[in-house]
């Protein structure tokens, strides 16, 4: 057996037990779902702000949060407290962008939690709204025009 045939087997054993864990009888099953949630980028909601948060409870310490943010992203996540490991995310650095999330090997242990209307984002200072923008009608398009909503 060659190695790039048992990385596709080892491959489509995990496809399947991920399958099997989660009810899916098929591929069927899961074909297109996020299809849904795509949309060009110029329509994605530049209001819409998430802010990372870490259970303390289901986080195993393993820092990969930690290190995807600090080399990839916004140094927006803490490693120590009193002296241990410990990571929580700062809000006035986060910026949603979900690499820790996706980093994380322990399931629902870092969720992005939306701000609510009226909350102060940290980051930027500003009240969030709620109200939907995008960057067709963003004052830093030179081409802008008035919102409007893309069709679900």
């Amino acid at each position: 057996m060659t190695y790039g045939f048992k990385i596709v087997e080892e491959m489509i054993s995990g496809l399947s037990n991920w399958m099997d864990e989660k009810g899916h009888k098929d591929l069927d099953a899961i074909t297109g779902r996020a299809v849904r949630n795509v949309t060009d980028w110029q329509y994605l909601d530049l209001e819409y702000i998430a802010k990372a948060k870490i259970d303390q409870d289901l986080c195993i310490k393993c820092g990969r949060c930690h290190i995807a943010c600090e080399d990839t992203s916004h140094q927006a996540i803490s490693k120590e407290k009193d002296g241990k490991r410990y990571f929580e995310v700062m809000n006035d650095e986060c910026v949603g962008c979900n690499l820790c999330v996706n980093v994380c090997p322990v399931d629902d242990c870092i969720a992005m939690e939306a701000l609510p209307v009226g909350t102060l984002d940290e980051r930027t200072g500003r009240v969030v709204t709620g109200k939907y923008a995008n960057w067709t009608s963003h004052p830093n398009n030179p081409m802008a025009k008035p919102a409007v909503e893309p069709a679900e």
